[in-house]
């Protein structure tokens, strides 16, 4: 019994000082735990004081966009502006090979076809054969530019497109220079600068490697004022003031016409299978004496005559039409003993359009000009040019026959042949012949 009370008295005994132990223990943890939070404490304070101390750190850097597309087809964003830019143009290589004739001054303007001004058979210009040419000065480049202006008027739009086709009579390795087509800036339905003239129809013109196209096709880009109205969906309407020209080619005494502004009025309709235009214009020739108006007038019309043939036709005249048809450039307006005698003239082309494959097509075409009869402006123009054997008198019809084919090998490149046929007749029955094969390779990049 004794000796089972010693033994509880002694775990009793253990017992408290186990507890004690763990208390002591347990108190000097817990102080440890205070002295850690304190210290934690502590570091976080110096860190919230030195971030409070540092300058605020950089936002992060947008990501850059090297090219964001333009609201233009094929067009890009200039950096930091609304603007949209197009880049477009084609390098072209043309060559050329004359059976018969050509003008001397092959540099200038000699190089393309020019029927008005071909040397007559008879001359020693005329009798040359077998002359070739080469020349890249068909290239061409343009911008196209537009900015949004908030308002219903829509954006602003401008062109600027040049070639190399300028006159160089300077001499130099190409004999080329640059020159100006197009400048202008166009909002809602107003155009202010230099475009194709508002007679020129471009949708009635045949697609030909030769450069000056037929002889009725005006190769007019001026300086101009002009309007488009639309009338519905299909319909418009285009009034326009346009630059004169000052000289006629034609060089006769007094000719340096100084003329007001051209007035131009036309009508389109789309439809269905094509389109059809009617067309106006006045232009004064004046010198210091005498005072005339001439007028000019022209229907024209593309149909589509299947998904692989169209056909397009297109007549103009008028009393001193002049240089709104092609072949009158030399036979505008001359100064006679009585008083600024006009030129009356008309004509007409017609071409079509086969196409062959997705990549290739042919087109034919024939044009014809004829000048009404006058001698004393006749008379008047042969003395002020040298006399009935210059490249400058006067014609009295012109014909013109193109044959060609188009092939696209690559999506971006066309290479062509065309051959054609000319001839002119003057007052004096004298004729002058144009035979003439026409290579051409292009690169369009838009």
């Amino acid at each position: 019994m004794r000796h089972r009370l010693a033994q509880g008295a002694t775990c009793a005994a253990i017992s408290v000082l186990l507890g004690a132990a763990t208390s002591a223990r347990a108190g000097d943890e817990v102080g440890e735990l205070k002295a850690l939070i304190r210290g934690l404490q502590a570091q976080i304070d110096e860190l919230k004081q030195a971030k409070a101390a540092s300058p605020a750190a950089a936002p992060a850097a947008p990501e850059k966009k090297y090219v964001e597309t333009g609201d233009l087809p094929g067009s890009f964003k200039m950096p930091g502006s609304d603007t949209s830019i197009k880049v477009y143009g084609h390098a072209r290589f043309d060559s050329t090979y004359d059976f018969k004739g050509r003008l001397s001054n092959i540099n200038t303007v000699g190089w393309a076809n020019s029927l008005f001004v071909q040397p007559q058979d008879h001359t020693a210009a005329g009798s040359r054969h077998d002359q070739t040419y080469v020349t890249a000065r068909g290239s061409r480049f343009g911008l196209l530019a537009s900015t949004p202006t908030g308002t219903e008027a829509g954006p602003v739009l401008a062109k600027v497109e040049a070639d190399f086709d300028g006159r160089n009579d300077l001499g130099g390795e190409t004999q080329t220079t640059a020159r100006l087509r197009e400048a202008y800036l166009k909002v809602g339905g107003l155009l202010v600068g230099q475009s194709w003239s508002t007679f020129v129809d471009l949708r009635a013109v045949p697609e030909l490697v030769e450069w000056n196209s037929t002889g009725i096709v005006p190769t007019i880009r001026q300086a101009m004022v002009r309007y488009t109205k639309p009338l519905d969906e299909r319909s418009r309407v285009e009034l326009a003031v346009e630059n004169s020209i000052g000289n006629s080619w034609a060089r006769t005494p007094k000719a340096d016409f100084d003329t007001s502004y051209d007035l131009v009025a036309r009508y389109d309709h789309d439809t269905d299978w094509g389109h059809f235009s009617l067309r106006g214009v006045t232009m004064e020739y004046k010198n210091d004496r005498h005072l005339k108006r001439g007028y000019g007038l022209a229907a024209s019309t593309r149909a589509n005559l299947g998904p692989r043939d169209s056909v397009v036709l297109l007549a103009a005249g008028g009393d001193g039409i002049g240089r709104y048809i092609y072949n009158g450039l030399v036979q505008q307006a001359v100064e006679t003993p009585n008083g600024i005698r006009l030129w009356d003239a008309w004509g007409a082309h017609l071409g079509y359009t086969h196409v062959w494959t997705d990549t290739l097509r042919s087109t034919a075409a024939f044009a014809y000009t004829h000048f009404q009869r006058d001698d004393a402006a006749n008379a008047a123009q042969l003395a002020a040019v040298g006399g009935v054997n210059s490249d400058f008198a006067p014609n009295r019809t012109l014909r013109q026959v193109f044959l060609n084919t188009l092939w696209n090998p690559y999506r971006s490149v066309d290479v062509g042949l065309d051959y054609t046929f000319g001839q002119r007749e003057t007052f004096q029955d004298s004729k002058g012949t144009i035979s003439r094969l026409s290579a051409m390779v292009r690169y369009r990049f838009e």
